[in-house]
């Protein structure tokens, strides 16, 4: 794993295989299951523990080859111009590319609000005495932003590339105390019980199967832990924010790809988004406690928006906090944060 200078005094954590539960050990450029045999790769010190890859639009190969392009080049860019170079390289459309990297240069604030409100939930700030996982951590902005409050920090993603964004951002920001994995969520490196906090924004709705994802996020939380989940809402009245599209949740799975690929020329088939009521169902099978909010749109955020789209925002904002307003939000608002405890031992 690539690790910036410790704030903690935490011991790095131990990776387990992902095919066998084996403790993985050095061998020269790779990694190494003493249980099973299985070896694993290494790009820098970043290892390379994905079982699968699960990206309609993108082999393994092309993620890889791609993250070793922007490895190349990360020392004469910054954060946005990497983010740039990114976007070009997987062909976005030059209209989303732009707004997603407003979105990821804006991801520092969001990060520290999101820790404040994982802070209020349990009751307690984060510090040195906790082992934070970030999975699908993108640009690590929210393992940055836990890192300066002393918390010792792993960062998965799926992808090679974005960790190499990730590293770019740590670098940038002077983040201390932060690990760098590549993992799929559904097969997680890590011993049980070894995390105190579990966050995942923007996740949920990628994975290939969201039963694995809700166990092993719960596997590796200890007792009295949290989960954190922030995800679009699939019967969001707004536009779906991965293609920017009205009214893609109400359709059915097959009409909703069919929908995307004739608007946006691209596969909506890696995305699957849920409702609350799903996601309470979900985490209550995996023996967690839900809670589902419908959280502020920040004011930085609200810059991304224009004309109706603006307007439903910020009528949003206003009455979220409502009592009545309330279920009618968790039913079409825009989006959840959700904070899923494992009961204490």
């Amino acid at each position: 794993m690539t690790r910036t200078t410790a704030a903690t005094d935490a011991p790095a954590l131990r990776l387990r295989c992902p095919a066998c539960g084996g403790e993985t050990r050095g061998e020269g450029e790779a990694l190494g299951c003493a249980e099973c045999g299985r070896r694993y790769d290494l790009l820098g010190e970043i290892a390379d523990l994905r079982l699968t890859y699960p990206d309609p639009q993108l082999s393994r190969e092309d993620d890889a080859r791609m993250a070793r392009a922007l490895a190349d080049v990360a020392d004469e860019r910054d954060l946005a111009g990497l983010l740039d170079e990114h976007w070009r390289e997987v062909g976005k459309r030059p209209e989303l590319a732009a707004r997603f990297t407003a979105q990821e240069l804006k991801a520092a604030e969001r990060g520290e609000s999101v820790l404040d409100a994982i802070e209020a939930e349990r009751g307690s700030p984060l510090g040195p005495g906790d082992r934070v996982l970030e999975v699908g951590c993108g640009t690590g902005a929210l393992a940055s932003a836990s890192g300066r409050r002393g918390a010792s920090v792993v960062a998965s993603d799926v992808s090679l590339r974005w960790l190499v964004l990730a590293a770019k951002r740590l670098a940038e920001e002077s983040a201390h105390g932060v690990e760098l994995v590549a993992s799929a969520a559904e097969a997680l490196p890590f011993p049980d019980a070894c995390f105190d906090l579990v966050v995942a924004s923007d996740v949920i709705e990628h994975v290939e199967d969201v039963n694995r994802f809700a166990a092993e996020c719960a596997r590796v939380l200890r007792p009295g832990g949290l989960v954190f989940l922030a995800t679009p809402n699939r019967f969001s009245l707004g536009l779906e924010p991965h293609v920017r599209l009205w009214g893609v949740g109400y359709l059915p799975r097959r009409w909703a790809e069919r929908y995307v690929q004739a608007m946006r020329k691209t596969s909506y088939s890696h995305v699957r988004l849920l409702s609350a009521s799903a996601l309470r169902s979900l985490l209550r099978a995996h023996g967690l406690e839900p809670k589902i909010v419908s959280p502020a749109v920040p004011v930085e955020t609200q810059a991304l928006y224009s004309g109706p789209e603006l307007a439903l925002v910020r009528a949003y904002n206003r009455v979220r906090t409502s009592p009545l307003a309330r279920p009618a939000l968790l039913a079409v608002g825009p989006f959840f944060h959700v904070f899923a405890r494992k009961p204490a031992a």
